[in-house]
């Protein structure tokens, strides 16, 4: 079992750490699966959070301004958007070498099947890299801390160098 959580301020450049990492696993020919956050903006104010899906680039709402669903800040949180990131994280986990899930937060553990995977994914016997949102307190996300092989806390010093920290420890 080899856990890796990211950690940082919003908006500090955790998802594109992850995303490096995710490119340079896939160049040196290990597959790898899971799920990353994106924002969704228009008229260049965003709008919502998005699930990209890192095998098929497949997208579904993670959130929204406009819409239904359990309520965080100004944004609903789509369910149906959080089962898609189940099930595909849930597909990471067979076919897949290296599993990446960002973000383990507020807006994603509105859902209780993600909270389910979340914590299936901790006993895993390959990978693991989480993006854990820096604030939220929560069991599942206290286990990942503790059972952490790696933790980095992401900020604009050593953003750039992150990456090569990670893939560093993952070999």
């Amino acid at each position: 079992m080899a856990i890796f959580v990211v950690t940082g301020a919003p908006g500090v450049g955790k998802t594109t750490v992850v995303m490096r990492v995710a490119e340079t696993l896939k160049q040196r020919g290990l597959k790898v699966g899971g799920v990353v956050s994106r924002e969704v903006r228009s008229n260049n104010v965003r709008i919502g959070f998005e699930f990209v899906d890192l095998t098929t680039n497949e997208r579904a709402t993670l959130s929204s301004t406009a819409g239904s669903g359990p309520r965080i800040g100004r944004y609903f949180v789509d369910l149906d958007g959080c089962r898609f990131a189940v099930k595909r994280l849930i597909e990471a986990i067979k076919d897949s070498d290296v599993i990446i899930c960002d973000e383990l937060g507020p807006m994603e553990f509105k859902s209780k099947e993600f909270v389910g995977c979340a914590k299936d994914m901790l006993a895993l016997d390959k990978p693991v890299i989480v993006v854990v949102h820096r604030k939220l307190q929560h069991p599942v996300i206290d286990e990942y801390r503790k059972k952490a092989n790696f933790l980095i806390d992401i900020d604009l010093q050593n953003r750039n160098k992150a990456p090569d920290l990670l893939l560093d420890r993952l070999g």
